[in-house]
């Protein structure tokens, strides 16, 4: 059965497809970790991996959380080693003065801080995002990092069942 022709006229076979190695790891969130009355953005304890120096990495990550129904929320984004970039971007609700905003998928970088509202203790909700990590000659250690959006005594938290899909790209 073939898959395609080459242009030379060569039928492709399953051997000929897909024969470069995909190295892809897995990084989940062990425990649920919680920022109560702070704007302080901090990293995550568990959704970090180290980059290698001259990579790119193909980022894809689901963050669950959940806070107060009203104020609190989660200011959110990723960090990395010295001159990497990281354009991404999410289909989080956004965060306005009455709650829950558009969708918001605009292009954000290393180092921007998007906020979602939280919708209420035990209410979980998704943060999905999709980046391309481009790691200069500086390796180092790439994750997530966030806080509350506004300072609020009922916790935010990012739960377990977090994780990170992070594909080498070769």
């Amino acid at each position: 059965m073939a898959f395609g022709t080459w242009t030379d006229g060569n039928q492709l076979g399953a051997t000929d497809v897909n024969t470069k190695i995909v190295q892809c790891l897995f990084v989940d969130k062990t425990a649920h970790e919680t920022v109560t009355s702070s704007e302080t953005i901090q990293n995550d304890n568990h959704l970090k991996f180290t980059a290698a120096a001259s990579t790119n990495y193909w980022i894809k990550a689901l963050i669950i959380v959940d806070g107060a129904d009203t104020g609190g929320g989660i200011e959110f984004g990723w960090y990395g080693p010295s001159g990497a970039t990281f354009d991404w971007c999410s289909d989080a609700l956004g965060d306005d003065a009455d709650g829950f905003g558009p969708v918001s998928r605009t292009r954000q970088q290393i180092g921007n801080l998007p906020a979602m509202a939280t919708n209420g203790v035990a209410t979980n909700l998704i943060i999905p995002a999709v980046g391309v990590l481009k790691v200069s000659t500086t390796a180092g250690v790439f994750g997530f990092r966030w806080a509350q959006d506004t300072s609020n005594a009922t916790a935010t938290r990012v739960n377990t069942g977090s994780g990170m899909i992070v594909t080498k790209l070769v």
